[in-house]
């Protein structure tokens, strides 16, 4: 299933990661697509704070992944400097796909690295502070991510 939602500002960025961060579980996998500057980490940090994370969430794109304490935790991975499937490999990721909520920036890089039922969140910037996020997720385990996507866009 795939529906789009458009944000006016930065604070609905934040508000739709909320709504997202709120209903995610142990496992799920979050693919996150998008030009530099588009929004994805200001994304993540409404995930973090629906998730009940209070801590500042920063880019980990000089250190690959940082990871949030919490139940689940917050693994926040970045593979744009990355350059072979090999650093993947160095790092261990397929043992973190159960072990917490991943969301993944430049997830592209290395599609066939992530779960089968990854869902796919593309982001583009539209405007200023506007943008459009294009959830597409085929797993009935997402069922419940897209319907609070819904909600939110019946509300906007």
């Amino acid at each position: 299933m795939t529906v789009a939602v458009y944000t006016r500002s930065e604070a609905e960025t934040t508000e739709l990661g909320k709504r997202i961060g709120a209903v995610l579980r142990q496992g799920d996998v979050i693919a996150l697509r998008g030009d530099l500057g588009a929004g994805k980490t200001r994304f993540v940090q409404g995930v973090a704070q629906g998730m009940g994370i209070d801590v500042p969430v920063v880019s980990p794109t000089f250190s690959l992944m940082n990871v949030y304490d919490h139940v689940p935790p917050l693994q926040h991975f970045d593979f744009y400097r990355l350059e072979t499937e090999d650093e993947l490999d160095t790092l261990g990721i397929d043992d973190y796909w159960d072990s917490g909520i991943s969301l993944v920036e430049w997830s592209e890089k290395f599609p066939h690295r992530l779960p089968d039922d990854a869902a796919c969140i593309t982001v583009r910037k539209t405007g200023g502070t506007s943008r459009e996020f294009t959830v597409d997720a085929a797993s009935n385990r997402w069922n419940i991510l897209i319907k609070e996507v819904e909600k939110y866009v019946s509300c906007h």
